[in-house]
């Protein structure tokens, strides 16, 4: 019998293994940083870490040949029916059409760091760099491809989004028919697609729909694993898993809460050792996956990008970040009322599904406030953006309450159950309908409008006039918008750019940033200079300053 169970089962997988293996031997660290187009020794123990990684995953795929094969069919195989297939391709189709207009608009800053730093360089240079945190570095592959494939546009870079942006509508409908049933996922979908915050980020060159995707995929996969426990599902969980990470970090803290979910679950399930090991297995899969995908660029990443620091600001501070959202659910679903009755539906819809289903009730929401509160613990600057992700886990909890809290009324009036449905629908559609009204919203303006301030100066500047930008600001203008304009980045550089020139125009966003930052350009800002024109966009805070330097005014007086 011991024999019988170390046959050969799937010779395939052997031959994979052994050529990773082989690979791992003979690549040397050397070689790879010579392959990779970078110094010797410049990527430290990076090569070293990938190569003992390909040998362990080498292992794994030789060791898993054995494993006996499990017969029946795998329980993962979901079909859509035909009616869901239709809706929701004509949802997909609807919502790609939207996330046109506007997709060509001006970047905003990240999306020109995006450009500049990560999506125009080689691939070599791509998946060895990690200079900061904001490096997503699957998207800025999928970016660097997309560019070179459609030219250096502002919709080719972007494109990668639009894409996963038009996924994720498929994996929310997965996820949400496990969850709430078909009518409720495909409502979901449907005001997923009309969303203003949906679209915007569909439109963001950044790794954030990337990681909505990948967020409902492996939450999905994650429920699979409790019915069809198969080293087959738990192999998918883990590749998914791992994708997500590589275009964003932010994936530990799903990963996270599906492990300790999962344990709690286990332990109160009569400790099945065969599931504990092979979830453990899957577990670390995980892990050694994502030090596979960024072993080479691991070494600069604890050197640069893991020490960020953000100085105290309004962007550490959780009221901030309370506010903030409620703006921009305001912009986002037109009007207090709607947010409001939102927020109610949101409520009532998780506690009914953490009575029907705990352990997706707490996979909906554990991830966010994980996130949250080491994010906060840590000192960093908390955007609403790091919470975009469990964006497919509320759309899920408010429609499931809208559905659910007539039935609620009606069965305590006693209503007719079909007016209770209807009810249901109906509140559903003044939710969509309520999203639909604010999409044009995003359309009138782009995120920052650095092209809009330049063009002004340009009209406005006369001969012997100086042009510089600070903050965050010069990072757009000198590396993207406007190389020839000057950088300030002290007092006395600032000071020594006004003696030059008559008058001195000076463009600067993100006035949270400069405050904290740069305090004394900041005083000089408000003491020496007036604001000429403010171009706003649909950025929260992110409006571009042009100001002048009040010299001119005094020489008028003389």
């Amino acid at each position: 019998m011991a024999a019988a169970g170390l046959r050969l089962q799937r010779p395939w997988l052997a031959i994979a293994g052994l050529i990773l293996v082989a690979v791992a031997a003979l690549w040397q660290n050397a070689q790879i940083e010579a392959d990779f187009g970078r110094e010797p020794h410049s990527l430290s123990w990076g090569p070293l870490l990938f190569r003992v990684m390909l040998a362990l995953h080498g292992f794994v795929l030789a060791g898993a040949s054995f494993l006996p094969r499990r017969n029946g069919t795998s329980k993962l195989r979901e079909s859509i029916d035909r009616g869901a297939l239709l809706i929701l391709s004509g949802i997909t189709a609807i919502a790609i059409l939207l996330r046109i207009p506007g997709l060509d608009s001006c970047l905003w800053l990240d999306e020109v760091l995006t450009m500049v730093r990560f999506a125009r360089p080689p691939v070599a240079t791509i998946v060895t760099s990690f200079p900061d945190q904001n490096q997503h570095m699957l998207y800025s592959l999928l970016a660097h491809w997309s560019l070179l494939a459609f030219g250096e546009h502002a919709w080719a870079l972007r494109v990668p989004s639009v894409l996963f942006g038009a996924g994720s509508l498929w994996t929310l409908f997965l996820l949400g028919r496990r969850i709430v049933g078909r009518a409720e996922a495909l409502l979901a979908c449907a005001l997923m697609a009309v969303s203003y915050h949906h679209i915007w980020f569909s439109q963001n060159a950044r790794g954030y729909m990337g990681l909505l995707f990948f967020t409902n995929l492996s939450t999905w996969l994650w429920l699979r694993c409790f019915e069809d426990d198969r080293l087959r599902t738990w192999l998918l969980y883990a590749v998914s898993v791992a994708l997500g990470f590589w275009i964003h970090m932010t994936m530990l803290f799903v990963a996270v809460a599906h492990a300790l979910i999962w344990l709690v679950v286990w332990l109160r399930a009569g400790r099945n050792l065969p599931a504990l090991a092979r979830a453990a297995a899957a577990f670390a899969l995980c892990g050694t996956l994502v030090l596979q995908l960024h072993a080479l660029a691991l070494p600069e990443f604890f050197r640069t990008a893991m020490g960020e620091f953000s100085p105290p600001s309004e962007w550490t501070n959780p009221f901030w970040v309370i506010t903030e959202s409620m703006r921009s659910l305001r912009v986002g679903f037109g009007g207090v009322a709607v947010v409001l009755g939102g927020v109610v539906f949101l409520a009532a819809g998780w506690v009914d599904i953490l009575r029907r289903n705990a352990r997706a009730a707490w996979a909906m929401v554990l991830p966010g406030i994980m996130g949250g509160g080491i994010t906060l613990a840590m000192g960093h600057n908390l955007w609403p953006r790091f919470f975009f992700f469990c964006m497919g886990f509320a759309l899920l909890i408010v429609i499931h309450g809208t559905m659910m809290l007539p039935r609620l009324l009606g069965e305590w009036a006693r209503w007719d159950p079909r007016l209770a449905i209807r009810a249901g629908y109906a509140l559903a559609g003044v939710l969509i309908v309520a999203s639909i009204t604010t999409i044009p919203r995003g359309y009138a303006l782009p995120k920052q409008d650095f092209t809009g301030a330049r063009d002004y100066v340009e009209r406005q500047r006369l001969a012997g006039d100086e042009v510089v930008s600070v903050g965050l600001a010069s990072a757009a203008y000198s590396s993207y918008y406007a190389p020839a304009w000057t950088v300030a980045k002290t007092q006395d550089e600032l000071a020594s750019i006004r003696a030059r020139g008559t008058r001195t125009f000076l463009v600067y966003t993100l006035p949270v940033a400069l405050k904290s930052a740069n305090p004394d350009i900041w005083q000089i800002v408000q003491s020496d200079f007036e604001t000429l024109r403010i171009f706003p966009g649909t950025l929260g805070g992110g409006e571009v300053y042009v100001c002048r330097s009040r010299e001119r005014n005094a020489l008028k007086l003389h």
